[in-house]
């Protein structure tokens, strides 16, 4: 299973799986862990979004490796964007 793969799985199930662990006593966490858990979600919306108009983009627009790496590492990279803006954003405030 190649790299791309791997991250498309962790994609659709690991990250989903961390975030319903993360959201477990959010009340009770910090509010850099509050900020992470909301941008990871909200990172994973988009980014599930991104690899949905990604992969039904038209053949002809897939020669090049952008529709690829929106559907493989989408979901992925933008969960652990999100989780990083919002830990920031939350410890600054």
């Amino acid at each position: 299973m190649t790299e791309s793969r791997m991250a498309l799985v962790a994609g659709l199930f690991i990250v989903p799986a961390l975030l319903l662990w993360l959201g477990h006593r959010l009340r009770r966490r910090t509010g850099a862990w509050r900020g992470a858990f909301w941008g990871a979600t909200i990172g994973y919306g988009v980014g599930m979004t991104g690899m949905l108009v990604a992969i039904h983009a038209p053949p002809v627009l897939w020669a090049g490796g952008w529709r690829a790496a929106a559907v493989h590492w989408g979901m992925l990279a933008a969960a652990a964007l999100g989780a990083g803006i919002g830990a920031l954003a939350r410890r600054g405030a």
